[in-house]
């Protein structure tokens, strides 16, 4: 049924790489909807989705475009983009066509309207695309590679399985489109708005992503490895099992994400927000978490080995059965915080405040622990092996039989503001105090 209407088939040669006039006319009325998303830094929400031009009024609506109608309209556009005064030629509108497995290779469409048609397995690799209307369009499948889409339209689009593959992305309006099991890879995505997208499966790696919203986006068992994130907003996104070993999330807003089961190894997490977010048994091995808010997380059985944590945020955090064996975390708040049975072997935790904290059946052993607050912490059946305690406050910390015969720095001072028994074995030198209140009362 088609002609292919490849690169340099029936149209002029300024129709491949002319720059358009859309600085007026369609590229204003996008530019105009970008600047009402803007929040802050950030392209927000994006549920503005150009709903004057939501009413298609295309010709061809779910029917093809005969092939000389098509290199008719695609030359006519060519003209219209040379046009300074736009009084050349017209815009395509190809709002509802059919036009799967169309070829429009390199090919300069900027301004043209797309919305809602269907363009599976259409090729645009290479094409110039700045400022189109792709909203609700099928594209699955098409090829996209390499192509340039600054500021499209492509809201509620279809892009299951498209290839878009070093594509510039930039301020594009991908809010709750397809995008399950696409390629993203090396695409810059810079400011993108990716609102309550389906990523699922995706492959991000190396995409640019920076300071992007993907609010409510579904990112599940996603390969976003070595991806650009930095200062982009996750709230509440879900990235459950997903790959983004060595990315860099240095500043982004994770508040409330679902990161559950996901591999962060040796990423960049420098002051990120990740508030209240779901981190059960994900991997975070080697990760910078310099100053990171991870305050009411749930990290239960989560890996954060060897992990940089100086001065980040855990207070109230679920911390159980975690493994932080030799991570650093001077300075780091972890008030409440729930470490029951976490291995924090040969840690350091200099200056880290655990007050109130549950270190029940922790693994302490040759652990730092100078300088730190314990107060009113608990460590019934801890292991403090070789664990040094010089200058901590241990002030109604409750060491009821718990064995402290080989830890470091302890003085009768501490011993006397804490709380213990019987059972607690002492280094020598030192003397059992007398017991607290709740100890007489018979609580542990």
């Amino acid at each position: 049924m088609y002609v292919k209407t490849g690169k340099g088939k029936s149209l002029p040669d300024s129709s491949v790489r002319s720059r358009p006039v859309v600085a007026g006319i369609l590229s204003l009325v996008s530019i105009c909807v970008l600047s009402t998303l803007a929040h802050g830094d950030h392209v927000e929400k994006g549920q503005v989705t150009l709903e004057a031009m939501s009413v298609c009024e295309g010709l061809y609506r779910g029917r093809q475009v005969p092939s000389d109608v098509l290199q008719e309209m695609l030359a006519d556009h060519a003209l219209w983009l040379q046009s300074h005064e736009a009084q050349a030629g017209k815009p395509a509108n190809f709002c509802g066509a059919d036009l799967s497995g169309v070829d429009f290779r390199e090919h300069d469409l900027s301004g043209a309207n797309f919305q809602g048609a269907n363009l599976s397995r259409a090729d645009f690799t290479g094409a110039i695309l700045i400022h189109a209307n792709f909203q609700k369009a099928d594209l699955s499948e098409a090829s996209l590679y390499s192509t340039t889409l600054r500021g499209g339209q492509m809201a509620g689009a279809k892009l299951r399985s498209a290839n878009m593959r070093k594509a510039d992305l930039g301020q594009v309006n991908l809010a709750a489109a397809d995008l399950r099991e696409a390629n993203l890879g090396e695409a810059d995505i810079r400011m993108g708005v990716l609102r309550g997208a389906d990523l699922e499966e995706a492959y991000l790696v190396r995409a640019d992503l920076e300071m992007a919203n993907l609010e409510e986006a579904y990112v599940v068992r996603a390969d976003v490895r070595q991806a650009n994130l930095y200062r982009a907003l996750l709230r509440n996104a879900k990235f459950t099992e997903s790959d983004l070993n060595h990315s860099n999330l240095q500043e982004a807003d994770a508040s409330g994400s679902d990161l559950s089961g996901a591999d962060l190894g040796e990423a960049n997490l420098v002051e990120v927000k990740l508030a209240g977010a779901s981190l059960r048994e994900a991997t975070l091995v080697r990760t910078v978490l310099y100053q990171a808010d991870l305050s009411q997380s749930n990290c239960a059985g989560a890996s954060f080995q060897d992990a940089d944590l100086l001065g980040a945020n855990f207070q109230g955090a679920n911390l159980a059965r975690v493994e932080m064996d030799e991570a650093y975390l001077a300075k780091a708040n972890l008030r409440g915080a729930n470490l029951e049975a976490a291995d924090l072997s040969w840690a350091n935790l200099v200056e880290a405040d655990l007050s109130a904290g549950d270190l029940e059946f922790a693994v302490l052993f040759r652990t730092n622990l100078q300088e730190a607050k314990l107060d009113n912490a608990g460590f019934y059946g801890a292991d403090l092996r070789g664990t040094n305690l010089e200058g901590a406050s241990l002030r109604h910390a409750r060491l009821q039989g718990v064995a402290l015969r080989y830890t470091h720095g302890l003085t009768q001072e501490q011993l006397n503001a804490a709380c213990l028994d019987v059972r607690t074995r002492l280094p020598e030198g030192l003397q059992l105090p007398p017991p607290c209140e709740n100890e007489k009362s018979g609580e542990r």
